[in-house]
């Protein structure tokens, strides 16, 4: 066998093996190599993070060819699924948030030891040189046109390669990164402790059997194929069904409220989920626990994951945001599909390898600090109901619209001014997602400190995303192929729903609170400054009763509240309209 290589991926994991399979698929006639320290075969339900995987993620893996594999040797995902506000009452008075009929564009539930096994097999059936139980011992970084020099190491020898490309998929040991001093903190320090059991943890089970409401709900009997969110303040817990007969239940805990040492074996866990989850803790009691892992503090980023001298970092050797959303398979598809698109540059006009690795790198660190963003300040959130609620709705918007079509589109291969407006808009839906957690931490917060204040009902269940509702007009459009200028109209027109979408949330908050917590959040989040499109015939609207005030309503307006209910008001519009300084005048 030679020992040069046109691009030598370092790990065999998720990252390592889809990457492999696209650059068979898109990269030409490249001589491919992966370098794996595990041997086949590996066990159904291996001990690995991402078992779960979302849109842009799901559409990443069937690009590849495998949608039919993942239809019949993997379960399908019934959306994500929350249950917010602590577990100290049975799950079906509990608020539920999430869908009640299968989406449109799939996504699924891996077995990654499964998938892992078998893409391996894959992988080697078209053409990739796959050295399993095989070490890298050293990797020597060369420039310009030089090849890079790696050593790996099996149980019986060493061996000098030679690879154009050299890219890290070595997971959370971060081989490069860690190397070149690339790690970056992401500010959101939060820990993880997961274990398996065997058989499937179905919480339909956990519902008294008496409760018709609970039970009747369209599509109820698959509740256990969502991944399941049990939640409080500072904390949630996944449940997750793989194909295998088995469950993964994790317990996340943010670090200022619920420190590592609330996970970090699992005797802890269970003490956890005792005090906190305490239905559930009694349900799982009978299963036989097959596994535990721990993760502190999972969060960080990285400086960059390209260089113009051919090496490139994929997957958690690169960055990694929260489990919450399961984004971690989009980081893949992104960091992948990046990847690929340099090393098709490199075989046309390497000269624009500088310069692209730069645009890149760039967009890649403005996706996952969005990403980011959306997690480090809800602790609060994951413990009211409400909040959460109108969390769903917006990251779900912004999600569908803006990363989601970036990367189905490719928008990713243009360059300098053609790139440049896209870039501008993701800026600026990132910059109202950061100011819409401000304002849902600082509901949950001053509301879970004021029991004079009570939440709705328990036992309510909101549906997200709602038929018909510009949600599901969102997630629908993911099955389109447009071209970029048909693209960039229909971001620009998500934007302005997105800024509408944002005012509507803002009052909603504001008439929720009352006036004294009203001006407060005003106040401290400099609300005043956000130039958000409240106008005094929105205001007006509520002032109205019955069918007259349905008709007034904008789309945005009717869509929340067909999810999420009317607010209770306890700050009236017209002192709204006083604080903002707009008139109510046209209403008698």
């Amino acid at each position: 066998m030679s020992n040069h290589f046109n691009a030598l991926i370092c790990g065999g994991g998720l990252a390592g093996l889809t990457l492999a399979k696209q650059l068979v698929l898109e990269g030409g006639e490249l001589r491919i190599g992966v370098i794996e320290k595990t041997g086949r075969p590996l066990p159904d339900g291996a001990h690995k993070v991402g078992e779960s995987t979302v849109e842009l993620g799901s559409q990443y893996l069937e690009s590849l060819g495998l949608k039919t594999y993942l239809c019949e040797q993997h379960l399908p995902k019934f959306g994500l699924r929350f249950f917010p506000g602590g577990g100290h009452c049975s799950i079906e008075k509990r608020t539920e948030i999430g869908p009640i009929n299968h989406p449109i564009v799939p996504s699924y539930q891996l077995d990654r030891g499964r998938f892992e096994s078998d893409l391996r097999g894959q992988i080697v059936d078209d053409g990739v040189h796959l050295l399993e139980e095989t070490r890298v011992v050293d990797i020597n970084l060369e420039s310009g046109d030089n090849p890079h020099q790696i050593t790996i190491e099996t149980t019986s020898r060493t061996k000098a390669l030679t690879a154009d490309w050299v890219i890290d998929a070595t997971g959370r040991s971060g081989l490069l990164r860690g190397r070149l001093r690339l790690k970056r903190g992401g500010q959101h320090e939060a820990n993880a402790g997961w274990f398996r059991v065997r058989g499937r943890v179905d919480i339909n089970v956990m519902a008294s059997k008496d409760d018709s409401r609970w039970h009747q709900v369209p599509e109820s009997q698959n509740r256990w194929l969502s991944t399941n969110h049990l939640m409080g303040r500072g904390y949630w817990v996944w449940i997750i069904p793989l194909s295998s007969q088995m469950t993964s239940i994790g317990v996340v805990t943010h670090d200022h409220i619920h420190g590592f040492e609330k996970v970090h074996d699992l005797d802890a866990v269970m003490t956890f989920l005792q005090e906190h989850e305490p239905h559930f803790a009694r349900h799982i009691v009978e299963y036989e626990v097959i596994d535990f892992r721990c993760i502190k503090k999972y969060c960080h980023t990285i400086s960059r994951c390209w260089h113009p001298d051919r090496w490139a970092i994929v997957g958690e050797a690169g960055a990694f945001s929260d489990p919450l959303y399961s984004p971690g398979t989009d980081y893949i598809a992104l960091a992948n599909s990046f990847t690929t698109e340099l090393i098709r540059i490199d075989q046309i006009d390497p000269t624009q390898l500088l310069n692209r690795s730069r645009e890149l790198n760039a967009q890649y660190r403005a996706l996952i600090n969005g990403s980011i963003g959306v997690y480090r300040k809800a602790a609060a959130v994951y413990g009211h109901a409400e909040a959460m609620a109108s969390k769903v709705f917006w990251d779900n918007h912004v999600y569908w619209s803006f990363p989601c079509q970036f990367y189905k589109q490719k928008i990713y291969q243009l360059s300098g001014e053609k790139l440049a407006p896209f870039s501008a808009m993701g800026a600026r839906f990132v910059e109202l997602s950061d100011r819409m957690q401000q304002a849902l931490k600082f509901w949950a917060e001053q509301i879970l400190l004021s029991p004079e204040v009570p939440e709705k009902a328990s036992g309510q269940i909101i549906v997200i995303p709602a038929f018909p509702s510009m949600l599901v007009e969102a997630h629908c459009a993911l099955t389109q192929e447009m071209t970029v200028d048909k693209t960039f109209e229909y971001m620009n027109k998500q934007l302005k729903l997105g800024e509408s979408l944002f005012a509507e949330l803002i009052l909603r908050i504001s008439m929720s609170i009352g006036p004294i917590l009203g001006k407060r959040m005003w106040n401290e989040l400099s609300i005043h400054s956000w130039e958000i499109q409240l106008t005094s015939a929105r205001l007006s609207a509520e002032i109205l009763e019955g069918r007259q005030r349905w008709r007034t309503l904008d789309k945005v307006a009717k869509d929340v509240e067909r999810s999420l209910g009317r607010p209770v008001v306890r700050w009236h519009p017209s002192n709204i309209a006083d604080w903002l300084n707009i008139s109510l005048t046209e209403v008698t």
